[in-house]
């Protein structure tokens, strides 16, 4: 029945299994290490007291589509709320899979990046097609501008700063990319926050292909999930066509709208981990590390061939990142999300106790 009823594509797909289990430090998921600031947090809980959960939620997510277009300076009707950016990106993925001849619709995204963006496009029946970041993982302009020019791809993805590298793509590469597609660019910024850069949600009135994902996952909210979706109105229409009428769960949205309402506590915190992110890298390279430029809150790193090692060795001393096998720009790398103070510190002194006992080797 699995070969008569699902679609090769699918069945050629390997699902996306974040790690499971207890780690005493979780230093995998980009994650927020804190928990939202206590005056947001006793704000949120009152506004879940006020929620009927007998009631459907407001359809439309009226509430916290303004409140985000307050923060990012853009309209409330070209914002569109979602179940994470993971919905947003299936939404994108099910409304503009249409051609100009007969071929399967194709995106276009660097590599590495975000893995759901294959496997969500995949699975909707499109053809993938990627462009290796640079050695130094920037992206290639050229060669982007060429397969753009050669494969004229419906919908561009641009993880902005790029998970799992952490390298920031900036505003020439990406005024390039929007200048020369005739289809969709996505700007997926999903580390945003922590880049330091002005969001591309101000700009939708200048580009008609412009799309704009944002996410409140990294900043102290991923139990919500909740995401936004930043576009021309036009588009924005056709996509809730697809869209399911009651999304995103009243509580999300009672929640979101008050961080999106508090967000200068949200902003210390960010501010915190973007500062140990510079401390932690210094501490990674003296550890004897490749630790590759970040703007997320997350390093991209390499152990000289020994990565795997030094994941499953870290797991045993009860610390968990992401283990990245042999992508085709750097080979194994390890994803390390930025965590508290005391966590960072306990890594570095697991990384130099693998190295010190490698060297005793």
């Amino acid at each position: 029945m699995i070969k008569d009823l699902v679609p090769r594509e699918i069945r050629d797909l390997s699902a996306y299994r974040p790690p499971e289990g207890g780690f005493g430090i979780r230093l995998d998921a980009n994650e927020s290490p804190f928990p939202l600031p206590p005056d947001v947090q006793t704000k949120v809980d009152s506004a879940f007291r006020q929620v009927l959960s007998n009631r459907y939620p407001d359809p439309s997510s009226r509430r916290p589509r303004e409140a985000f277009s307050c923060l990012f300076g853009c309209g409330p009707e070209e914002v569109l709320a979602g179940n994470g950016s993971d919905e947003l990106i299936s939404l994108i993925l099910w409304t503009f899979r249409n051609t100009r001849d007969t071929s399967r619709p194709r995106i276009l995204i660097p590599v590495p990046t975000f893995s759901m963006y294959s496997i969500a496009a995949r699975a909707a029946g499109y053809d993938v097609a990627g462009v290796p970041l640079q050695r130094d993982l920037t992206l290639d302009r050229a060669a982007f501008l060429s397969e753009i020019a050669g494969t004229d791809p419906g919908i561009i993805f641009l993880s902005n700063p790029n998970n799992p590298t952490g390298s920031f793509f900036g505003k020439e590469d990406i005024d390039a990319i929007l200048g020369a597609s005739r289809g969709l660019v996505v700007v997926d910024e999903a580390y945003g926050d922590f880049s330091e850069e002005n969001s591309w949600a101000s700009r939708i009135g200048d580009y008609g292909n412009l799309a704009v994902l944002r996410t409140l996952s990294k900043v102290g909210a991923a139990a919500l999930r909740c995401g936004f979706l930043v576009a021309n109105p036009s588009l924005i229409g056709e996509i809730n066509k697809v869209r399911s009428p009651f999304n995103v769960n009243a509580f999300t949205q009672a929640a979101a709208e008050v961080i999106l309402e508090e967000f200068t506590g949200i902003r210390e915190q960010i501010s915190t981990v973007v500062k140990e992110r510079v401390r932690v890298a210094g501490i990674l390279k003296e550890c004897g590390l490749e630790v590759f430029p970040s703007r997320a809150n997350f390093l991209f790193v390499r152990a000289g061939d020994r990565e795997e090692a030094l994941w499953t060795f870290l797991k045993l001393h009860d610390i968990v990142v992401k283990f990245i096998a042999g992508n085709q720009v750097t080979g194994d790398a390890l994803r390390v999300t930025i965590g508290t103070r005391a966590q960072n510190d306990m890594l570095a002194e697991k990384v130099k106790d693998f190295f010190r006992e490698g060297d005793r080797g």
